[in-house]
């Protein structure tokens, strides 16, 4: 609040600790338009080594298919290196590049390894460092050189938020539900930011600039969008207690649709 205006009325703070380094804190607040917001911030603490970002697909597959994102966590778990505590959703379809368990996909149109859009893209090196990095050369962005092949996961988004430190301003005035990723300076923490949108009774949603405002106050040296609308949500993992169905990933957030709109990809936050 200190470092932003976007608050005008502060309603609810809760946070829950999933494990040593990560966080999952909910906020919920009336903007300056007397509007009420309700987001989920999942702070993640790399420097622990206690728990690390990992990159899912639909099915744990290769396949251009979508999957609600608790599913996707349910099925990529096995193969995710430890215990998938909370998730969020990445691309929404196949235009949008990734690459999982070094596998490149989709990385050669209108994506990264071309200079038509400038796309940002969070990328996990294979010795687990993780990586904002930009597409193309532009006025506002400079390119810098990277390996494709020094990736064993990458997600692209939509529209940078946070480069190098400043915030990026855009004339796009919309006003919806986000999923957003930001990494400190010292690449040390992470932030995962989704906040609800298209329910004007319970959280209305946010703009493009004030993400931006949002991130840097967090702490984001690098921030950008991952995608938008019913897609954007969070899971968590929970035990049940029931024996035919112990474990499920809720939904923490609260997408227009159950669950949230499937994607085909999603980042995870997995424990050692």
């Amino acid at each position: 609040m200190a470092q932003t205006d976007l608050i005008k009325t502060f309603l609810v703070d809760s946070s829950v600790t999933l494990t040593n380094g990560l966080v999952r804190t909910h906020i919920r607040y009336q903007n300056k338009l007397d509007q009420r917001v309700s987001l989920q911030l999942l702070t993640v603490d790399l420097s622990s080594k206690a728990v690390f970002p990992s990159i899912m697909s639909a099915f744990d597959d290769y396949l251009y298919v979508s999957q609600p994102i608790g599913d996707m966590a349910k099925y990529c778990e096995p193969r995710a290196g430890g215990e998938i505590l909370a998730a969020t959703n990445a691309a929404l379809s196949s235009t949008y590049s990734y690459i999982k368990n070094g596998r490149q996909i989709n990385v050669s149109t209108s994506n990264i390894k071309t200079k038509e859009k400038t796309r940002p893209f969070f990328a996990i090196h294979k010795d687990g460092t993780p990586y904002i990095g930009n597409c193309a050369d532009t006025t506002k962005f400079a390119f810098e050189p990277y390996d494709l092949n020094q990736f064993s996961g990458l997600v692209s988004g939509t529209n940078w938020v946070r480069y190098r430190g400043y915030n990026v301003l855009t004339t796009a005035a919309i006003v919806q539900a986000i999923t957003a990723i930001g990494l400190s300076a010292d690449n040390k923490t992470m932030y995962a930011l989704v906040v609800d949108g298209g329910d004007t009774n319970f959280s209305v949603g946010i703009s493009l600039n004030d993400v931006a405002v949002l991130m840097g106050a967090l702490g984001s040296y690098d921030a950008f969008v991952l995608n938008g609308g019913p897609t954007s949500v969070m899971v968590q993992k929970t035990n049940t207690g029931n024996q035919f169905n112990p474990v499920v990933w809720n939904t923490v957030s609260k997408p227009l649709t159950a669950g949230g709109s499937a994607s085909i990809s999603g980042i995870a936050f997995v424990k050692r």
